[in-house]
């Protein structure tokens, strides 16, 4: 069961992130990169990125978790930057590892305009009700 706000082409969230794919356990969301968004050193900020892969793997887990009437909400993230970004659109996807009975782990790969890795990330969601 597809939740209904998450139909490709959805712009969702205060930052322009635009649903691209949704799978069975995954979702790919991307973002084209805005130099309002820049740190003082002229890169994308990391928090962006992080949002980003907050995105995509917290809604391959709501995907999944959504048939039987649960929600989730992140416990733990860790995110591990690769690269710097200044320009293109980046595309992040993030995949369901486990479903337990009260936690879930996912994992996220952002990857840039060339298909290069330029953020890695994993998280713990916690499963309500």
């Amino acid at each position: 069961m597809r939740l209904p706000s998450r139909q490709p082409g959805l712009v969702d969230g205060p930052l322009p992130f635009v649903l691209r794919e949704v799978g069975e356990g995954t979702t790919t969301w991307e973002y084209a990169v805005d130099s309002a968004h820049f740190n003082p050193h002229g890169v994308l900020h990391g928090g962006v990125v992080m949002a980003l892969l907050d995105q995509a793997m917290g809604h391959a887990v709501a995907e999944a978790i959504a048939p039987q009437g649960r929600i989730n909400a992140a416990a733990q993230f860790n995110a591990h930057f690769l690269s710097p970004v200044r320009t293109g659109t980046i595309r992040a996807r993030g995949t369901v590892l486990k479903i337990g009975k009260r936690t879930a782990v996912a994992e996220g790969r952002a990857t840039d305009q060339t298909g290069a890795t330029v953020a890695i990330a994993t998280s713990t969601y916690t499963l309500l009700p």
